[in-house]
């Protein structure tokens, strides 16, 4: 995939970007968007911005961040898209420091302090003018963008534009995107992984929705998308809902579900679905073909529940370091696999059972931000990079993830455990939403932190208590004791991290466990 062609392509295709708001709609054609594209790059020239520039980008999910991303994909400049982390961080010391020339805004945005290297991308711009700085000496550059670390903070990457393209075409193929599909697009475009959608979209000529996730659910009703990629979180609540229904109705819909599995006949099966469960199927508009996840560990019952009422849960897995890694088909019955290396992906394991991934190009080129010695520990030679998570494979090429390297607990007694795994047969506890597990210093016995699904109380209190004192995977350190958070873990209380993972140093922090 070549960026810059599917700028030039534009014209010639007939789907659009739609821009869901408020509960209203905008239509952007291709050709609209391809001229728009023309008038931002223009637009830049002016500015002062040129092929090598680096101009930072802080504004919400909108038709305009996209057009402002493709125009400097086409003339070269290289984005710095801020997260939320930096909300209210923002000032002339931090565009300094990533030698930034034009910061990009909302017309909308809290900045006040509108000096001239600062543009709107939503509105006319008066007295614009970047500021003078070399242009980036990596010519392959393509984005400098953030991600939340493992362990906490944000490492800084730049990301490759060949590695971009190369690692963009795999995954394409698995998924299968054709020009009558339609992706709706939630998350954050900070995040360059959701660009990547965009990016896979246009040169498809599929139509793209983007929202927010507080208009999620309306979008999905109203656009009907074809195709939702979003985190475990998003499947879970709907398999909550199922959860907390009525036994008789639980029961039904079990009956039903193994009735249409004996039919051989995919699409008898789906159709049948639709009637069966339309309640279900009303959620995700009526049109979805596929449903993607893959940005943190999901239940094994989630899949297998989508997977009963016949529309296909997949998974990825990947790394902002590598790009798209594998892919778990829809029907596979590989439940708890994140599926086999996608074409030109070779995978490797350290003793230690660490993940190393060899591939042709990688999506990142290094971190321009890190820890100290993170660069050598992650990128260890020419194509070859550290995953830090530990792994295996099993007979049929399935790659099965046990956890984080950083996050093994080794017990008093020398005993290895991966609180991952702990936590994903606690996962198995239809009472338990989420959990995380930790060994205080000095203690004989774990701790689990869960939040429970609702409705909580005493009675889903003593059923997990309950479910702990029979779990397989404590055998050899048992968890001792059962701590319930009042909330869902979440990225506004802090328990999560912005890639929806979790945060162990907050929740230890928060109960104590350090």
């Amino acid at each position: 995939m070549n960026l810059g062609e599917v700028v030039a392509s534009l014209p010639t295709k007939r789907a659009a970007v739609y821009m869901f708001e408020r509960g209203k709609v905008t239509k952007h054609p291709y050709a609209l968007l391809a001229h728009d594209i023309a008038r931002a790059l223009e637009n830049l020239r002016s500015w002062g911005v040129a092929a090598g520039s680096r101009v930072g980008v802080f504004a919400p999910n909108s038709y305009h961040w996209l057009v402002y991303d493709m125009a400097m994909i086409e003339m070269g400049a290289v984005s710095v898209p801020f997260t939320d982390d930096f909300a209210g961080k923002i000032d002339r010391d931090l565009l300094d420091r990533h030698q930034i020339s034009l910061l990009l805004i909302s017309k909308n945005s809290a900045l006040r302090d509108r000096q001239p290297y600062i543009a709107m991308i939503d509105a006319d711009n008066d007295g614009v003018r970047a500021i003078p700085r070399p242009a980036d000496p990596d010519s392959d550059a393509l984005s400098l963008s953030f991600s939340s670390g493992s362990a906490g903070g944000l490492k800084g990457l730049v990301i490759s534009r060949e590695g971009a393209e190369e690692t963009l075409l795999p995954i394409l193929e698995q998924i299968g995107v054709t020009s009558s599909d339609r992706l709706l697009l939630f998350m954050p475009m900070s995040n360059f992984q959701q660009r990547t959608l965009y990016y896979t979209s246009l040169f498809c000529d599929c139509d793209i929705v983007i929202t927010d996730y507080l208009q999620l659910p309306a979008a999905i009703k109203q656009m009907q998308p074809t195709l939702l990629i979003a985190p475990p979180m998003y499947f879970q609540m709907a398999y909550t809902r199922y959860v907390n229904f009525p036994a008789a109705k639980k029961k039904r819909w079990r009956f039903l579900s193994l009735l249409l599995s004996l039919i051989p006949i995919a699409g008898l099966r789906r159709a049948l679905a639709e009637i069966l469960f339309a309640e279900f199927y009303q959620q995700f508009g009526g049109k979805m073909r596929l449903l993607i996840t893959g940005m943190a560990p999901i239940k094994h019952e989630v899949v297998a529940f989508f997977d009963g009422l016949q529309l296909p849960l997949c998974e990825s897995y990947g790394l902002m370091e590598t790009g798209s890694l594998t892919w778990r088909p829809a029907r596979s019955k590989k439940y708890g696999s994140v599926g086999r290396p996608l074409r030109g992906v070779t995978l490797e394991f350290t003793d230690e059972g660490e993940v190393i991934v060899k591939r042709g190009k990688t999506l990142t080129k290094h971190y321009f931000q890190s820890a100290e010695g993170e660069n050598e520990r992650t990128f260890i030679s020419p194509g070859r990079i550290a995953t830090g998570d530990i792994g295996k494979l099993d007979s049929d090429g399935y790659l099965y993830l046990l956890g984080r390297k950083k996050e093994l607990i080794v017990t008093a007694g020398g005993y290895k455990i991966h609180p991952e795994i702990v936590e994903r047969e606690l996962a198995g506890c239809p009472d338990v939403a989420q959990a995380a597990v930790f060994l205080k210093p000095g203690a004989p016995t774990l701790t689990c932190v869960a939040a429970l699904n609702p409705p909580a109380g005493e009675e889903a209190r003593a059923r997990v208590r309950d479910f702990v004192r029979g779990m397989k995977s404590t055998r050899a350190a048992q968890i001792s004791e059962v701590l319930f958070a009042d909330t869902p873990f979440s990225t506004a209380n802090g328990m999560l991290r912005p890639n929806l993972k979790l945060d162990r140093r907050a929740i230890a922090a928060k109960f104590n466990l350090g």
